[in-house]
């Protein structure tokens, strides 16, 4: 709807205000450091997409800032719906289904001076019990919706808590960016064949973990020790993209009826039978389009940008494409 001004004229302000964050003093667990750590990094672009999905968000909205009660999905350490109540939301809650990450979210947002209005350990159905007497008025999250394994269960319960719901999520996740999808593609691979470590990268996770494949593996030889080697290893294969759940109904349904089980469509998208986490999920736009629509929602999908505060000669790459992407 509404305001003229953009939330990017807080940015200044509260980027200042994350000056007083040192990681290193903080009583957070080492990963929600070295997360933390990286996004103070490079405060400025994440800044720059917080500020975009409230500008979104208000756009679409017949409420004023401080009339709007929203939940930060997925939220990490906090800082997207931290500094959405920095720009006066009515009320933030924070979400995050690590709690770890909650409570460093707790810690970052007392660091701050910022009052947030509740913290919740769980998934879209705790939220639905916690805040049942809460008017919830948008759900947002950044670098989420591609880990939620059933999106379909997801809006689901976002339908049952407000119809009416708005929500905004951003994903790199893009099925139409090449460059990105190859890079996205090669550690799906590598969480489905080898495994991750946390040195890996910085944002790789705070543990070891097997290779998914070996995973589901282990899960049906411990169920269904009749299988021979070979079913087992077919089995590992057919059910890539289940939960350890999934898998089990899957294998049962394959005694009963002799169905073989069919794996994910797209060729590497893979998630961690034990947490259900998908590995940076890649979907069509039509099929998140479907999935919205048998929920009583409706998409808008919207361009991102490139990092044009990053070192060096990327930044000036950045620029460049972020012109492409605004024309395009």
């Amino acid at each position: 709807m509404q305001s003229a001004l953009s939330f990017k004229s807080y940015i200044p302000g509260f980027a200042k205000e994350l000056s007083v964050l040192n990681t290193a003093l903080l009583p957070i667990s080492d990963y929600s450091k070295r997360y933390l750590q990286h996004l103070l990094t490079h405060r400025f672009y994440y800044l720059k997409i917080y500020a975009h999905v409230l500008d979104l968000l208000l756009l679409n909205s017949t409420r004023h800032t401080d009339e709007m009660n929203l939940v930060d999905y997925g939220a990490g350490n906090g800082l997207l719906g931290i500094f959405a109540k920095y720009c006066g939301l009515k009320k933030v809650f924070l979400c995050d289904i690590d709690n770890d990450f909650v409570q460093a979210s707790e810690v970052v947002a007392n660091k701050l001076n910022i009052s947030i209005d509740d913290f919740i350990t769980g998934d879209i159905e705790d939220v639905k019990k916690r805040l049942a007497k809460e008017t919830i008025h948008a759900v947002i999250g950044t670098d989420v919706i591609e880990h939620i394994y059933s999106l379909d269960h997801f809006f689901a319960f976002i339908a049952e808590i407000n119809t009416e719901m708005l929500t905004v999520f951003t994903t790199a996740s893009n099925p139409h960016n090449f460059v990105k999808n190859r890079k996205l593609k090669k550690l799906q691979l590598q969480d489905e064949l080898q495994g991750g470590d946390p040195s890996d990268s910085v944002l790789a996770g705070a543990e070891k973990n097997e290779a998914f494949i070996v995973l589901r593996r282990k899960i049906i030889e411990e169920n269904f020790p009749s299988f021979n080697h070979d079913e087992v290893i077919q089995l590992s294969q057919a059910t890539r993209g289940l939960n350890k759940p999934a898998i089990l109904k899957a294998v049962n349904l394959l005694l009963t009826t002799g169905k073989m089980p069919e794996p994910e469509i797209h060729v590497t998208n893979t998630c961690n039978p034990l947490t259900g986490s998908w590995t940076e999920r890649i979907l069509p736009i039509k099929k998140y389009q479907e999935i919205y629509s048998s929920n009583g929602f409706y998409l808008q999908v919207h361009n991102g940008f490139y990092n044009n505060h990053a070192a060096g000669l990327k930044k000036y790459l950045n620029i460049i494409l972020n012109i492409i992407v605004k024309i395009a």
